[in-house]
């Protein structure tokens, strides 16, 4: 078989199963990327902020405006005045005394900051 066969075959069966995750729901975008050698790279996106929101919402509430629940009186965070980075370093560390467990090992270090930018960006009202 001839060399530039092969590539093609290859890129035919990426291409296929590219086509399956995205039709199941596993990638939003288009998946294939060709890199400089040909080969296909298939990026598959991670989590986006809504998603990992899903764990706060017992406290904060699905619109982050917080208020009575378990583990005491949640923040709203449409109105919070912490940084990004401070953000973090509470998802990362939580607030013990305040009742925010630490999320740590649940979520990796790019998650955790997926998680800040959707409070800044998505949850927090514009002024």
């Amino acid at each position: 078989m001839k060399k530039s066969a092969t590539r093609n075959s290859r890129l035919r069966a990426a291409c296929l199963i590219a086509g399956t995750l995205f039709s199941m729901g596993f990638i939003q975008h288009s998946p294939v990327v060709l890199a400089d050698d040909d080969r296909p790279v298939i990026k598959v996106p991670r989590a986006g902020g809504r998603d990992l929101f899903q764990s706060c919402v017992l406290c904060h509430k699905y619109d982050g405006r917080g208020g009575p629940s378990e583990g005491g009186y949640g923040a709203d965070l449409r109105v919070t005045s912490l940084t990004r980075e401070q953000l973090i370093f509470i998802i990362t560390y939580g607030r013990q005394p305040k009742g925010m467990p630490p999320f740590k090992d649940l979520l990796d270090s790019s998650k955790i900051e997926t998680l800040a930018d959707f409070i800044l960006n998505d949850l927090r009202l514009k002024q």
